[in-house]
């Protein structure tokens, strides 16, 4: 196993953890800017969100609302290349006969981790003007991030349920997976913002990726793929033994 796949495999393991840590300082962060003050009016933002800021008040206010907002997302937008990395990365170590559900999850699930993944990078360097509420941001949000969420979360869903019927490891990513849709479609409705519905679909390949890190999802790849060919193997021996069948 190449270096490579590994390191994208650390990437998307150390991304889950500061995904953890840094998506709701971004959330409480929006909620500060004019934009995001009327979140707060909803009563399940405001029941974390308000002792959630007093108890990490200086990491909130060291700046303007806006700059702090800007920051947080200009982070957050560095972790979320992991998840296409590491998924391209899983992706190559799985059974090259996939097909069905599981070959279509991948399709959609990596045109759309790419295309959030293009969008948060245009917005980190849209964001250095410091200005959250700018036409270019809206630009992109629009043109990019928005869809690119959208054909995540279905991708993710249909590649989720397919992996956890073909029993992949860690099931952990399977289940976070397959929960990617009706999480993006009820944890921003109830805590306010969309960074802390991608969560499950950041950690799902942070699990994957300590694994890839780890060598263990080359390891069980590669034993599928040998098993696959001694299936095939020993169904040509059938049929050379038993011309009569044909």
């Amino acid at each position: 196993m190449s270096d490579r796949p590994r390191y994208a495999g650390l990437y998307a393991a150390i991304a889950a953890l500061a995904a953890v840590l840094i998506s709701p300082l971004l959330a409480m962060s929006y909620f500060a800017t004019s934009d995001g003050a009327e979140q707060l009016e909803n009563g399940s933002v405001s029941a974390w969100a308000d002792p959630g800021r007093d108890l990490v008040g200086g990491l909130l206010d060291w700046a303007s609302a806006d700059r702090v907002y800007s920051t947080y997302l200009q982070a957050f937008a560095l972790l979320f290349p992991a998840v296409f990395l590491c998924a391209r990365a899983v992706r190559a170590r799985r059974p090259g006969d996939v097909r069905g559900s599981e070959q279509w999850g991948w399709r959609i699930a990596l045109v759309g981790y790419g295309l959030t993944s293009l969008g948060l990078v245009a917005a980190f360097f849209v964001l250095f003007s410091g200005d959250a509420a700018s036409v270019a941001l809206n630009v992109v949000f629009l043109g990019l991030l928005v869809p690119g969420m959208l054909i995540s979360v279905i991708g993710s869903t249909v590649l989720g349920i397919a992996l956890l019927r073909s029993r992949f490891s860690p099931k952990l990513t399977a289940w976070l997976l397959t929960l990617s849709l009706p999480s993006m479609l009820v944890i921003p409705s109830v805590l306010g913002h969309n960074s802390l519905g991608l969560l499950p679909m950041i950690v799902a390949w942070g699990a994957a990726g300590f694994q890839l890190w780890r060598g263990t999802v080359h390891a069980a790849a590669a034993v599928s793929g040998e098993l696959s060919a001694a299936v095939a193997g020993h169904g040509e021996t059938q049929l050379c033994f038993a011309p009569g069948l044909q």
